[in-house]
């Protein structure tokens, strides 16, 4: 599996252990989350850290559950200390028709807020590995069957191929492959291995083209056939998400226009035109100015990161 960040809280014993007290709680919890098993295979997490979905929820409570017990704690006793000497956090908080003391009831409603943020972070946090290597994979996929299919009708054995693959420099597919190259070589066939991958991999573009190759590979059938049509397929699709993602970039331009060209333009000239009047001065100072610039800078900031996130995945 390739490289990722090391998941702290999943080598710790001592999150594990406690975890125990909460595994009863992970099939409920599964109910909620059904695609976590799924996730959790295809991020590597499963692979790499021994560990199923139910056992993954129960850290993610128990860890809901610690964050809460010590932020509490900590909080509370900071407002007790900080309360003794300043009557203003001696008052306090109604909660229906109950009255709690601030320094006690404010602990709680901190470490409840920062605990939730903490488990609903690690719950998305496989899904995220997954979308991040689904465009990963899908970036670099067109070159890597063209290349294939260059190889295998220049006459190179299929194993030769998977072997310049993964010295290529086509990210992820290039791990996925070194996996299948470690597997073949303890003695594991090429079809089992290209199957393995096939089922756990999260790319359904690469899905697609691994079976076309392994059903040619089972019937005996001509590799590089196969491997046109899917990649004549996969250009095709490529070329339908780039119609897709210049119909979304029109609207997004001009909202760009609108929104961070001409209201900032026209909002300065206005700005200039009242502060020459009596009483308005305040409207045309430094700092309205400096508030417009990092209000434009922010939403120009905005408009990259979702045409960023609008970007095919199949466009290299």
């Amino acid at each position: 599996m390739p490289k990722r960040k090391q998941i702290g809280f999943l080598r710790s014993r001592f999150i594990r252990e406690g975890a125990r007290f909460f595994i009863s709680f992970g099939d409920l919890l599964l109910s909620v989350f059904p695609k976590m098993g799924v996730n959790l295979k295809q991020s590597g997490i499963a692979t790499e850290y021994k560990v199923n979905a139910r056992e993954y929820m129960s850290i993610c409570l128990f860890l809901f559950v610690f964050t809460l017990i010590i932020v509490s704690i900590v909080i509370s006793g900071l407002m007790i200390f900080v309360g003794a000497k300043n009557p203003v956090l001696k008052g306090e908080i109604v909660m229906g028709e109950t009255k709690l003391p601030m320094d006690v009831a404010l602990g709680p409603l901190i470490g409840g807020v920062i605990g939730f943020f903490m488990f609903f972070q690690n719950i998305s946090y496989p899904n995220m590995i997954v979308n991040k290597r689904v465009k990963n994979i899908d970036r670099n996929l067109l070159f890597v069957l063209r290349t294939i299919l260059v190889q295998i009708r220049s006459g190179v054995p299929i194993f030769d191929t998977f072997v310049s693959i993964a010295a290529g420099d086509y990210g992820e597919i290039s791990q996925e492959f070194k996996g299948v190259i470690e597997k073949v070589r303890a003695g594991r066939p090429v079809i089992e291995s290209l199957e393995e991958l096939t089922v756990r991999n999260p790319s359904i573009y690469f899905r697609r083209a691994l079976w076309q190759l392994v059903n040619a590979l089972k019937s005996g059938s001509d590799v590089a056939d196969n491997l046109e049509n899917v990649i004549k397929a996969l250009s095709k699709e490529q070329l339908v998400e780039i119609r897709r993602y210049q119909s979304t970039l029109n609207p997004l331009a001009m909202m760009y226009m609108m929104i961070a060209v001409i209201a900032p333009s026209l909002g300065i000239t206005v700005m200039i035109v009242l502060s020459t009047f009596p009483g308005m001065e305040m409207i045309g100072n430094e700092n309205t100015f400096w508030g417009l610039l990092i209000g434009v800078s922010f939403m120009q900031f905005m408009f990259m990161s979702v045409i960023k996130s609008k970007r095919p995945n199949l466009m290299g």
